[in-house]
Formats: C-alpha cells, sequence, structure tokens
C-alpha cells in the first residue's frame, strides 16, 4: 500500500511538478512536523521572458491524518510587460487538475484540454479557458468549459505536415491539447512555418506566421530560475521527452524551408 508521502510525490509529479526535487524533500520535511497545512514555492520558465511562479498549498485532513495537495496559485510574470502579469488559482483532486505547464499557458492566454474526476472518481477531460474580463467571489479568473471541440478532425481539414504524418501526428495533437502554442509547416503547395494553437471557443485553430528572423520555436525554451530553491523540472511524466521531440521536429521542418 502507499505512503502518504507517495500519494503526495505522484500528484506533484502527474500535475507537472517534477520528481525528486528539492520540492519533494520540503513536503517530507513539513509532514514529520505535522503541520496542520503548508505552503512551498517553486517558478520556471516555460517561455524566455515569463517567470511563472507558484504556491502550492498542502492540506491536513483532520479525520484521515493524511496530507492532500489540494491547490496552487500560479502567476505569469512578464519580464518585458509587467502589465501582463496574471495570477489564478487552481485547485487539484487525486493528481488531476491543470497542470503547472496548463497554468502557463491557460495565463497566457491559450485553451488546454484539462484532466478531471467526477463523483464516481471517473476521470475525464475537458476543454478550458480563462475568462480575463471576470472573476469570481474568490478574485479567480472564470473558466469557460468547452465540450463540443474535435481539434483532430479540425485539424485533418489543413494541409499540416505534422498532422499528416503518422510519425508527428499525436505528438502535435497532445502538444495543442496541453494548451502549447506549435509550430508546425502548412503546406498549401510551398510549404510555410506556421504557428497554431486550439481555439475550442471558435471551434477552430488560431494561425500566425512566424516573424522573418524566428527559425526555431522559442516557446518552451527553458532556463534556469534563480528566485527560488525549488526549482523543479516543469514536465508531467513523459512529457520533457515528448516537448524536446516535438521541438527537434519543429526546428527541422522550419529550418528546410
Amino acid at each position: 500500500m502507499k505512503t502518504n508521502l507517495e500519494y503526495l510525490n505522484n500528484d506533484l509529479k502527474y500535475l507537472g511538478f517534477g520528481e525528486n526535487t528539492l520540492l519533494n524533500q520540503q513536503v517530507e520535511e513539513n509532514i514529520a512536523k505535522g503541520k496542520p497545512q503548508f505552503e512551498l514555492y517553486t517558478d520556471a520558465f516555460f517561455e524566455h521572458f515569463i517567470r511563472t511562479e507558484a504556491k502550492l498549498h498542502f492540506l491536513k485532513l483532520v479525520k484521515q491524518g493524511t496530507y492532500v495537495f489540494d491547490r496552487y496559485t500560479a502567476t505569469n510574470q512578464y519580464e518585458q510587460d509587467p502589465n501582463r502579469d496574471r495570477t489564478c488559482e487552481f485547485h487539484a483532486y487525486k493528481g488531476a487538475g491543470v497542470t503547472f505547464k496548463q497554468a502557463f499557458n491557460l495565463l497566457d492566454g491559450r485553451a488546454a484540454r484539462i484532466a478531471q474526476i467526477n463523483a464516481d472518481d471517473e476521470r475525464y477531460s475537458v476543454w478550458v479557458q480563462l475568462d480575463f474580463e471576470e472573476k469570481n467571489a474568490h478574485g479567480n479568473y472564470r473558466f469557460k468549459y468547452y465540450n463540443y471541440y474535435d481539434l483532430e478532425k479540425l485539424l485533418a481539414t489543413y494541409p499540416i505536415e505534422e498532422f499528416q504524418a503518422e510519425a508527428t501526428r499525436d505528438t502535435l495533437v497532445a502538444s495543442l491539447e496541453r494548451g502549447n502554442k506549435c509550430l508546425i509547416t502548412l503546406n498549401t503547395g510551398r510549404p510555410e512555418p506556421k504557428w497554431i494553437e486550439a481555439n475550442p471557443a471558435e471551434r477552430s485553430i488560431r494561425i500566425s506566421t512566424p516573424e522573418p528572423s524566428s527559425k526555431k520555436r522559442g516557446s518552451d525554451g527553458r532556463r534556469p530560475a534563480t528566485r527560488r530553491a525549488t526549482r523543479t523540472v516543469p514536465d508531467v511524466a513523459g512529457e520533457k521527452a515528448v516537448e524536446d521531440q516535438e521541438l527537434s521536429e519543429e526546428t527541422t521542418a522550419v529550418s528546410g524551408n
């Protein structure tokens, strides 16, 4: 049977806060102290010049005597445009919820497909986007949910080389579902690099043209964070390998044009 610490470490892993990190050590240390609740901090750069900070909240359940990782507050800090800074609280339940990377993407204005658990403990996923024009009673941006959005069916209507190729199709779809902005090759007779992102609100995808000097994707560029001692690997299990592969594929596609 798994221990309480093992369950918490799994939650941190699948919510994108890494494993075997200083953060995990701090969780163990605070549990040993028997605190009724405690908060830990971490941060990451998912994109150049944007620091994403997270304050993680852990709570001890009185009756069970065990701890749960129930929520975290994420903040995007834009070094080149502080007026864009945004903060939102995200709740977790049994390791399901908005991952750290998805929190960055949601706060950056994109939509992501979020894992949820219903009252019967069944997992499902739903497309979510933050409404920056409205906040709830707790001061958080309102969540907008979209149930009728078939991303793969939509992508099939575009001449996207990475979607048409079996080797990269699943990687592309998974990346878009995490809320990432992806660099693809749109071939309408002449291959052209384009940025795309999911747009469930309009049942479409957003397409934009990279700046002329952009030969390589800047998104997902990571550099060490210096402000927090609890810097963690900001990927869910297996996500880093997938995104590294994705980055390599995208760079190759663009450089070949």
